[in-house]
């Protein structure tokens, strides 16, 4: 009798379990078919008919032109695409399309984390792991703005519990689903730990003479080191793996051998990811010492009067710097990978690498002679209700290309230089930081 009524019990909560479930999955789909149609209430950017257009040449996405190239760099965007942020995502998208419209900018590259599909109400995730649905409501938004774009990933856009793999959104995004997005997956790191390396991609953007400008390269940060979701909660991020360096350096020498360059000279590249590599914290840490009491905290930030190999240049540092292989206590952070060692030391071919991930943080530095740029965040939501209000990191970053391969870089604040509306969805202020006490910079 007693084996009866557990088993009956049992079957009466899984069943609960499962209804709730299925009403769940049912109110993201209607919440996702609800920012979808309310993308359509906005009107497409307006271009002129000899706009720039992507095209696949030589094996990659090519861009060709004799003027200044407009490169919009937007983060962390952070699109729930479930009930419990369907707000905060009308809210977000609402910010996302002004800028577009204010910027009309030639190509946007997204610097990851786009959706952030996790469990609420802990982690202010949106209480759906269907991150391929919202992916596609994702996408939507610059195909329905008629914005070309492209993308790296990030932590958050294929997490540990979601339905779709990082290689299934990959394949997402090449697919014919959208129009204007013109990601390509141009290596995959198949054997790479914990999963594959997925969103890596070089554009070459040429003058009408067929001379290369410039190399842009979108290199994968990858996201934690294992798959468990306790790796997700203690930020054990990954790190760029050796055989992403290799076939970046190998394409580099490639491309550059083509291009006529003499041996050990090579075409010049921006660098776009996700997570920043570990010499954003070294330059961090030549410039700007964390002083702690007894008890081991911070009372005091201070600038050091020898800034070694970096040079300060504008913003500030709003909270730590999050980098790649944060947990790894058995080197410093500056040797937690290759990538800064062969491609900007050895190589001399990246001039500047842009990041997101730290949403607070919109510092730009020179070290050891190469730009470390962070872009300011879009985020209304995995900070939780504070960022929704914080105004004065959030925008966009506009890279300028010009014709001679020399570029500028503007952070663009969403709310004083593209008129979005303050208070449309919630009142927001930009007289104060998010974190007023970790707020360092250089003066």
């Amino acid at each position: 009798m007693f084996k009866k009524k557990w088993f009956k019990r049992l079957c009466i909560v899984l069943g609960a379990l499962v209804a709730l479930y299925l009403i769940l999955f049912v109110i993201n789909v209607f919440c996702n078919l609800s920012l979808r149609k309310y993308i359509k209430t906005f009107d497409p950017v307006k271009y002129s008919a000899d706009r720039i257009v992507p095209v696949k040449e030589d094996g990659y996405m090519t861009i060709t032109t004799d003027k200044d190239l407009r490169i919009m760099h937007i983060t962390d965007i952070h699109l729930g695409g479930g009930f419990w942020t369907y707000k905060n995502d009308k809210k977000t998208i609402y910010e996302l399309i002004t800028m577009l419209q204010a910027e009309a900018p030639d190509i946007v590259i997204c610097g990851g984390d786009n959706t952030y599909c996790l469990i609420p109400p802990g982690y202010n995730g949106s209480g759906t792991f269907n991150n391929k649905m919202v992916a596609k409501t994702f996408i939507d938004i610059f195909d329905h703005e008629q914005v070309y774009f492209t993308t790296v990933f990030g932590n958050h856009d294929t997490e540990a519990m979601d339905y779709a793999s990082r290689q299934d959104i990959g394949d997402l995004y090449a697919s014919d689903y959208s129009e204007y997005c013109f990601f390509e997956e141009d290596f995959s790191d198949e054997g790479g730990k914990p999963i594959p390396s997925v969103s890596n991609q070089f554009i070459r953007v040429k003058n009408t003479k067929g001379e290369i400008v410039k190399l842009i390269m979108l290199i994968d940060s990858n996201d934690y080191v294992d798959k468990s979701f306790m790796a997700t909660v203690k930020g054990k991020y990954d790190v760029i793996h050796d055989a992403q360096v290799d076939w970046a350096a190998d394409t580099i020498k490639t491309m550059s051998k083509e291009a006529g360059l003499p041996d050990g000279e090579y075409l010049k590249t921006l660098t776009f990811l996700h997570i920043p590599i570990g010499e954003y914290r070294t330059a961090l840490d030549e410039l700007i010492e964390e002083v702690k009491d007894d008890k081991g905290n911070i009372v005091e930030f201070k600038q050091k009067a020898d800034h070694g190999n970096t040079e300060f240049i504008s913003g500030g540092w709003d909270e730590k710097v999050c980098y790649g292989g944060l947990h790894r206590t058995d080197t410093t952070p500056d040797k937690l990978d290759k990538f800064f060692e062969v491609l900007c030391e050895d190589m001399g071919a990246v001039e500047a690498i842009f990041c997101g991930h730290d949403h607070v943080n919109n510092a730009v530095v020179k070290y050891k002679g190469v730009i470390l740029s962070y872009g300011y965040s879009v985020d209304n939501e995995a900070y939780g209700d504070k960022i929704m209000h914080s105004g004065l990191q959030r925008g966009a970053v506009v890279v300028t290309l010009k014709p001679d391969g020399s570029f500028d870089i503007n952070h663009k604040n969403a709310y004083l230089d593209y008129g979005v509306d303050p208070a449309k969805f919630t009142d927001i202020y930009l007289d104060k930081q998010l974190y007023p006490d970790d707020y360092r910079t250089v003066k």
